[in-house]
């Protein structure tokens, strides 16, 4: 009797589970090259029941956001049927610098052997991803619009935007299988136009007759789409939105039309579909100070010692891909998670993709012995940190307006500070104390004789009561 109450544990601990993971969606985030300026994300997303794979790749070239921002939002999907592999961001540096390609075009490397280089490294991962599918879209921004024949110089047969790209009607493998090319982007390009409203934006089919001797487009062969077409005999297709659309939400808009037709053809079946783009907004940072945790806000300023060890370890934002940050001068485009010495005052600039989204500045102390003096003052409605002897640069008609001063070694005091040269309007006895004043520059009203050799350039700005070793900082008026 006990050994059938085991047997029956056991059968209920077991089936039960195989049963709920056959009817489980669930999503691998695999991330390749962390900490460099090509990390790779890639996500695969299982539907509850088996079937085709497609793999969607976005962001191959920098500059085309639409791609990249499209794919980003299939991330988010749970599927019922099928499988989406999808790699938002292909080339991350290139995104950050919304650049075509910062060491090259990653999409005219793919008939290469493999590399050693980090764009040669996603290629590697791009193409074996590829032996995962059954179906593959690239999708791109193009400049213009497709059009078989020519009508202008924004409608042409040499502009690829708004169109599904095929190397040839029919390929033949070399299993003898055909793949009909045509007849697949045909049926998508049909019911894709019946969603466009304005003709002048419809998609058209460009076949660059890849393999043709007379092709018009033989660098096509070098190309992800070829390269998964000969070598693994994949269907895959192009798939263009033109750069000349009216907004960034048209061109994602169209994209997804495209894959969307696409999963239906192949019988991918979504079960949360989530079309949603957001403006980022940067929340706070963690940064790693010589070991030590720092939260720190949009817009502050960090002051540290000279040599010191930082590090970005957490970017806060209502945007969870994309994320990067680069310590100007310093490391790479991106340094997010790097450890890296700071021998110089710097900027550190957080981004989503290509757009920044804050900033945090680094200030060193000139002398690590020496007490170090800080200026707070407000710069056309911006709040400023500046160390003693630095330089404000000023135009005619900024504004400025001095706060407080503080030093790491003296106390509390509250000091009046000077703006030499200036003379607040309508008084009759000047204080020396210029804080709290909202000054418009103006530089024909300052007091010449007061700037650095009388020259009108460079006015100083001193804490009064401290003698001739008063800390100050200097406003330099420019032209523009």
């Amino acid at each position: 009797m006990k050994v059938l109450l085991h047997l029956i544990v056991l059968f209920t601990l077991i089936f039960p589970v195989s049963v709920i993971a056959k009817n489980r969606t669930k999503t691998e985030h695999l991330v390749y090259l962390k900490g460099t300026s090509y990390e790779l994300h890639v996500y695969k997303i299982y539907g509850r029941e088996p079937g085709k794979t497609m793999l969607i790749i976005g962001g191959i070239q920098g500059d085309e956001p639409g791609g990249f921002l499209s794919a980003d939002l299939y991330t988010e999907l749970t599927l019922e049927k099928g499988n989406l592999i999808v790699v938002p961001r292909a080339n991350f540096k290139s995104i950050i610098l919304f650049k075509r390609g910062v060491d090259g075009d990653m999409n005219r490397i793919f008939d290469k052997e493999n590399g050693n280089s980090m764009m040669d490294k996603v290629v590697t991962i791009i193409k074996g991803l590829m032996k995962e599918a059954d179906v593959f879209l690239n999708l791109h921004d193009g400049y213009g619009f497709y059009r078989p024949v020519y009508i202008n110089e924004l409608y042409n047969p040499y502009r690829f935007g708004q169109s599904i790209i095929i190397d040839t009607d029919v390929y033949t493998c070399e299993n003898g299988r055909e793949l009909r090319l045509k007849e697949i982007a045909e049926q998508v390009i049909k019911n894709v136009n019946k969603k466009i409203k304005e003709e002048k934006y419809h998609m058209h089919l460009l076949n660059t007759k890849t393999d043709a001797p007379d092709t018009p487009f033989p660098e096509m062969k070098k190309t992800a789409t070829y390269y998964a077409l000969k070598y693994h005999c994949l269907l895959a297709f192009g798939v263009e939105t033109s750069k000349n659309l009216p907004d960034i939400e048209l061109k994602i808009l169209h994209h997804n039309y495209v894959i969307n037709e696409f999963m239906k053809i192949f019988g991918i079946v979504p079960e949360q579909p989530r079309v949603l783009l957001i403006k980022p907004v940067l929340k706070y940072v963690v940064l790693n100070i010589n070991g030590r945790p720092l939260i720190v806000t949009n817009g502050e300023t960090v002051f540290l010692e000279a040599e010191s060890e930082i590090m970005v370890t957490h970017i806060e934002s209502n945007c969870e891909r994309g994320l990067s940050c680069d310590i100007l001068g310093i490391g790479d485009v991106n340094d997010y998670r790097k450890p890296l010495r700071i021998s110089h005052s710097t900027k550190i600039i957080f981004r989503k993709d290509n757009i920044k989204i804050g900033s945090v500045d680094i200030k060193i102390r000139k002398n690590n012995k020496a007490r170090y003096w800080v200026f707070i003052v407000r710069v056309n409605k911006q709040l400023k940190a500046i160390l003693s002897e630095e330089i404000l640069n000023l135009k005619d008609g900024d504004e400025i307006e001095i706060l407080k001063v503080f030093g790491d070694s003296a106390s509390n005091i509250d000091y009046p500070i000077n703006f030499k040269g200036f003379v607040p309007p309508g008084i009759t006895v000047n204080t020396g104390d210029d804080r709290g004043i909202k000054i418009t520059i103006n530089s024909k009203k300052l007091v010449k004789k007061f700037s650095k050799n009388g020259k009108g350039i460079l006015y100083p700005v001193v804490v009064e009561g401290l003698g001739k070793e008063a800390p100050r900082f200097w406003i330099r008026l420019s032209k523009s």
